[in-house]
């Protein structure tokens, strides 16, 4: 079993396989799973176009792990390959990595990157649960059947 991002050939590219271990490993994340993301995000192959997302997984999950320098590097390439202001999360994520790590200055930078430049004086970035990129759908609410 792999636990690098580079490609594996005997994985290849497979857009239905990669979306469902991604949707499990953050559903892992929200429930306090760690260890069990990683073990989804080590079974995708050929990311794809989902690389930055599987970097965000990877970073978040070693950051819940409490294993901060090592969740430095794939939260920064998350932060690097999603567009602003996209990039947010990862980057809120990176700036609490440098601060356990005890790097201030490099976690004020973070920080200061994902607050949008047109945000309103006086507005906070968001920072509780991030939220979800992959939506499970749901049974409607009060929807009415007809025989």
């Amino acid at each position: 079993m792999r636990q690098s991002t580079e490609k594996n050939p005997e994985k290849p590219f497979n857009s239905v396989q990669v979306v469902r271990r991604l949707a499990a490993a953050e559903g892992y994340l929200e429930i306090g799973l760690p260890t069990y993301a990683l073990s989804e995000l080590s079974l995708v192959g050929d990311p794809g176009p989902f690389e930055p997302i599987v970097q965000l997984f990877r970073g978040e999950a070693l950051q819940a792990q409490e294993k901060f320098a090592e969740a430095i590097a794939p939260l920064n390439r998350a932060a690097q390959m999603f567009s602003a202001p996209l990039n947010q999360r990862a980057l809120i994520a990176l700036s609490d990595c440098y601060r356990h790590e005890g790097h201030e200055i490099l976690a004020d930078r973070a920080a200061a990157a994902a607050i949008p430049p047109n945000r309103p004086v006086g507005s906070t970035t968001k920072t509780g649960f991030p939220d979800p990129i992959f939506h499970v759908a749901t049974k409607p609410q009060n929807r009415i059947s007809m025989p």
